[in-house]
C-alpha cells in the first residue's frame, strides 16, 4: 500500500498537463508496479467510459488492482494531494506567476511536450493492439491484427467525419472487440 501510495504521489506531484498528458507518466510508473500493457489499455478505456479526472480513475483502478479497497482510496488520496498544496499556493500568488514572462515563456514551452507524451501513449497502445508488440524496436516480431485495425479505422473515421461522443465510440469499440474475440 505504501509503494502505491507513494508512487501516486508522485505522480500527482510531477504530472503536467491534464489527465491525457498524465498517462505517460501513469503508464511508466505502472509498469513498475507489474502492469501490463494490456492492462494499461484497459484503464484507458474505463477512462474513457467512467466519468472523473483521469488520474484519480487510473490512481483507484491500479489501488484496487494491486492491494484492494484501501489501497484504492490511499492512491486516490495521494494523487489528489498535491492539489491541495498547488492550487491555494497558485491563488495566492496568480498575479505574480502571470506577470513573469520567464514562467510564461516555460509554461508555453510545456505544452508542445504535453501533446507529444499523449501521443506516445497512443502509439504504445497502437503498437500492442494492432501490431502485438510492445516497442517499435520489435517491428521484425510484428503480426497485423486485422480487426483491431479495422476498429481504429472505423472508430477514426466516425470521429473525424461525424464527430461521434467518444463514449458511443467505446462502446461501439468494445462491443466489436466483444463479439470477434469472445464468440
Amino acid at each position: 500500500m505504501i509503494t502505491i501510495f507513494l508512487t501516486f504521489l508522485k505522480i500527482g506531484f510531477l504530472g503536467f498537463g491534464g489527465g491525457y498528458a498524465m498517462l505517460s507518466l501513469i503508464f511508466q510508473e505502472s509498469e513498475r508496479l507489474g502492469m501490463t500493457v494490456q492492462q494499461f489499455a484497459d484503464l484507458n478505456a474505463l477512462d474513457g467510459l467512467i466519468p472523473g479526472p483521469i488520474a484519480i480513475n487510473s490512481a483507484t483502478y491500479l489501488g484496487q488492482l494491486y492491494g484492494g479497497f484501501w489501497t484504492a482510496v490511499a492512491a486516490t488520496l495521494a494523487v489528489c494531494v498535491p492539489s491541495f498544496i498547488f492550487v491555494p499556493l497558485f491563488l495566492h500568488y496568480e498575479e505574480k506567476i502571470n506577470d513573469n514572462w520567464v514562467l510564461t515563456a516555460i509554461l508555453d514551452g510545456i505544452k508542445p511536450a504535453s501533446v507529444g507524451l499523449i501521443l506516445a501513449v497512443a502509439l504504445s497502445l497502437m503498437l500492442l493492439t494492432v501490431f502485438g508488440i510492445n516497442d517499435i524496436g520489435a517491428w521484425s516480431k510484428a503480426s497485423l491484427d486485422w480487426t483491431s485495425l479495422l476498429v481504429l479505422g472505423v472508430v477514426f473515421f466516425l470521429d473525424s467525419k461525424y464527430h461521434v461522443n467518444p463514449v458511443w465510440l467505446i462502446l461501439l469499440a468494445g462491443v466489436i472487440g466483444g463479439v470477434v474475440y469472445y464468440l
